[in-house]
């Protein structure tokens, strides 16, 4: 699995939405990021997690797929 701990980015507005990034290094030195979709002052509304698929050579080149991802699924509703 994983030898690293997670680390969390700063999170990203998009369309009256927040999204939470999560990434961590994997033991091969790839990287994966999860994301989580909220809507601020919306309680009821459901989050949305997922992360993209593989896994990537830089933290960054993984957050950016992340947050493309989760802009689609926001852009879904």
């Amino acid at each position: 699995m994983t030898d690293q701990p997670a680390q969390l980015a700063a999170p990203v507005e998009y369309r009256g939405h927040r999204i939470g990034l999560t990434s961590r290094q994997e033991t091969d030195g790839t990287w994966v990021c999860e994301y989580l979709t909220m809507e601020p002052g919306k309680p009821k509304t459901t989050a949305s997690k997922g992360h993209p698929d593989g896994t990537f050579p830089s933290r960054e080149a993984a957050e950016l797929a992340a947050v493309q991802q989760a802009k689609a699924v926001i852009d879904l509703r």
